[in-house]
Formats: C-alpha cells, structure tokens, sequence
C-alpha cells in the first residue's frame, strides 16, 4: 500500500519540474481511474441515460421554463458578412453531431476494412440481419399507423443506439458469447448506413446546387491534400469546418458530410508502424552518441532535434483514422451525445400528456417497430443468412440472436435524431419521443433477461 508520503511525493512530482516524462507518469496515476471508465463501452450509455432522466425531471418540474429557455438560447457565429444564427437545439443537432456522424464514418471504414464486414464468409449475417433489422420496423410501423402526415416518421423505428445497446451487453459481461457482441457491433453499423441513406435521401431539404457544388470542391481539395501527402490535422478541419458551412446553406444535413468526412480519413499511417523500432533504435543511438561524445550546447541541441524527429515519426506512425479518433470520441461519447440526448428529450410526462400519449398510435408504432420488429427483422434476416450457407459464429444460437434482436431495438440516438428531421408539429414530436423512451426502456430490460435467462440454460 502506497504511504502518504508517496502521495505527496507523486504530488509534489507533478506540479514541479522535474521533468516532462515523469510529470506525466505521475498525471497519468492520478488520472488512470477515470481514463479506464471512459474507456469502457457502458460509460456513453450510462451517461446517455442519466442526461435523459435529467431531462424528463427538469422539463416536468417547476424549473421547466429554466430548461426550455437553455435548449432555445440563441447562439450566433460571424464569419465576415456571413452569419449563422440558432438555438442551441440547433447548434446540438447540425454542428456538435457532426463529430458523432463523423466517428461512425470511421468505424464503418474500419469494419468494411478489417471488421466483420470485410469478412466475406461472415458478411451475410450482420448485412441480412440488419436489413431485416430495417424493413419489419417500418413495415410494422407503417401497419399500425394510417395518418398519412404521422408516417412521415416511418424512418424513426429503424434506427439502433449503439453505445447504450452495447452498454447493456457489456453488463452481461462473459455470460453471452463474444461472437454475439461482434454481431450486435455490425449490425448496428449497417444500421448506422441504412439511417444515414434514409436521411440524406428522405430528410433533406430542397436542395441549393451552388453550396453542394461547393461542398464536392471542398471534399475533393480535402482528397486531393491527402493524396499530395498533407499531413496537417489543423488544416483538414479548416478545410472540414467550410465543408460544413456550405453543407448548413446546401439543403442536405450536415452530418452526412460528416460520415463521408468520416470514410475518407486515412487508414494507413504515414508511416510504416512495423519499421517505427528500427528508426527508433538509430535515432536514440545517435542521441546517446551527440551526449556521451560532448554537453556542449550544440551537442545538446542536435540530440533535442533527434528527440523532437523521434516524437513526430511515432505520431505518425499511428493512422491519422486512429488518432483522430482517439482524441474524439471521449468528447463524442461523453459530452455530444449526452448534451443531444438531453436539449432532446425533455417531453411533457404529466398526466394529461402522458395518457394522450399512450393513446396515439403513432406512440404504438414507433415502439411496436422498435421493441418487436427489430428482434423478428434480425433473427428472420440471420436465419436467411444461415440459410443461404453463412458461417455463424460459436457458441450462438437463435435465442441469444433474439435476445441481441431485442437489445438493438434500443433506438435511442439516433431515432431522436430522425424525429426532429421528420416532424414539427409538437404532438407528433412529443408522441413519437414517448414511442422511442418506452421502446428503448422496455428492450434494454427484456433483452437483458432473455440473453441472461439463455446463457443459464446454457450452463
């Protein structure tokens, strides 16, 4: 056990100078706890669900003018003559989401890449799943609904939250086979494709050719750095930032440029991670040699050079993919997206619009779509799979995929997301988040209890 001592010492370590590595050994003490939760996949959804909780408190107490107020403050960004003006349900919805899209344009890269989508053997399962996993909801959605401006929303249902989905598999820990959670991830980014076609080609406003000839001008210059070998991060987000300026005035949601911005950042590094120990090793032997032959200054500066090499070859010994990911999704994952789940779902949940609510049939579709056709779709479309002579994955069986069926009906996210876009009227907009909170509540606890239930059975 450390003393106190040891902990004034580390302390002391990290507010002096004595040195930059081991300053940051000593930070790296202090904040590894905290990194570990955030790496975990539960953390996102456990936030996720806590800034929703606030939000129905807060938008159903005597402070709900306090929370209305917050969601429509008004923000303006100046750019010369140029100015973008709106809420902050506004700034939430089409900027900070960009960044979420963003990311779910790298892992869709990484899946077709290296993932379970590149596996041609195992493809069929997760493709044919999730496509099941689309069309029953709708279908089911658009069965119980016949109010022609209400099915507007048939898109809401098809959509899967894939941090809270995997949050709630996470908590089985080792009880479900780990082919499942590989499922569970692909389908739901096939999912993630399914929702962005829907939007980009469903969801979008009348289109202004101008700013979309300017976005493709921005995206091409954007490829065009990339191919000349242009390595400046800080200069790909300038290029980023005015893609998504053009694409706020163009018509198209902004966050599809962020999927595609998403799918075109680099894979490889620049380079070869697997040579990164040879340099290495010749540039720290010519640092031992410029300190050990002399302490003069100019010896001194030629190692900190070497130094400083040494430090940009490993950055970039690391995809540029991956880097920037690892500095997004902690922003991503516990501050975007719980702010979006927040400003979003405060709804009315007293009495009257409660039981209003639960009499819409708009409310029974989108929660029929999600807690019953997204379990049907995916096992109908994994069982076609199976059939057509795809590999399954060990240890898993039709009543696990069931049970992970029910728990990618966690539609949370993103089916918020596509009920902003398909609505305006109030009531639609209240009925159909009503719709998404019960469905997604219901299928995190039935999906749990059936995947716990089947993996006892199994032992």
């Amino acid at each position: 056990m450390a003393s106190k001592y040891d902990f004034f010492e580390d302390f002391f370590d990290l507010i002096s100078f004595r040195g930059q590595a081991k300053r940051k050994a000593t930070l790296k003490r202090f904040t590894q706890p905290a990194q570990n939760f955030i790496n975990t996949e539960i953390s996102s959804g456990i936030i996720i669900i806590i800034a929703v909780l606030m939000a129905l408190v807060i938008a159903n107490s005597p402070l709900d003018n306090l929370y209305y107020d917050f969601v429509h403050l008004k923000i303006k960004l100046a750019i010369g003559d140029n100015v973008l003006s709106g809420d902050l349900h506004y700034w939430i919805n089409d900027a900070a989401m960009v960044i979420f899209f963003f990311l779910v344009g790298t892992e869709i890269k990484r899946e077709v890449l290296v993932g379970e989508l590149a596996d041609k053997k195992s493809l069929p399962v997760p493709l044919l799943g999730a496509l099941g996993g689309m069309i029953v909801p709708v279908l089911i959605f658009l069965l119980i609904l016949d109010d022609p401006a209400a099915r507007s929303g048939w898109g809401i249902p098809m959509a899967t939250d894939i941090a809270i989905a995997l949050g709630a598999m996470a908590l089985l820990g080792k009880r479900v086979p780990s082919g499942l959670k590989v499922i569970l991830l692909a389908v739901a980014i096939v999912d993630d494709i399914g929702s962005i076609l829907v939007i980009a080609l469903f969801y979008t406003d009348t289109i202004s050719l101008a700013y979309l000839v300017a976005v493709g001008c921005m995206l091409t210059l954007i490829a065009f750095s990339n191919y000349v070998g242009i390595r400046s991060i800080f200069l790909y987000s300038i290029m980023g930032l005015i893609a998504w300026i053009c694409a706020s005035q163009s018509g198209i949601h902004p966050t599809i440029l962020g999927v595609i911005l998403g799918f075109m950042t680099p894979w490889k590094s620049w380079y070869p991670t697997k040579a990164f120990p040879e340099i290495a090793n010749k540039l720290l032997l010519r640092i031992k040699k410029s300190l050990t032959d002399s302490e003069e200054d100019i010896h001194v500066e030629k190692a900190e050079q070497d130094l400083l090499a040494m430090s940009d070859i490993a950055i970039e010994s690391v995809s540029p993919l991956h880097r920037i990911e690892v500095i997004l999704l902690p922003w991503s994952a516990l501050l975007i997206v719980p702010i979006f789940a927040f400003v979003n779902a405060g709804i009315d949940v007293g009495e009257g619009a409660l039981s209003e609510a639960l009499s819409s049939s708009l409310t029974y579709a989108i929660a029929g779509g999600l807690l019953l056709g997204k379990p049907i779709g995916i096992t109908i479309g994994v069982w076609l799979a199976v059939k057509s002579g795809a590999k399954f994955p060990r240890g898993v069986n039709y009543t696990n995929i069931f049970g992970m069926g029910m728990i990618a009906g966690i539609g949370f996210t993103v089916a918020l997301f596509i009920t902003e876009l398909a609505y305006v009227d109030e009531l639609f907009l209240r009925d159909a988040k009503m719709g998404i909170l019960i469905a997604s509540f219901l299928a995190a606890i039935f999906g749990y209890l059936m995947l716990r239930i089947s993996s006892k059975l199994a032992e």
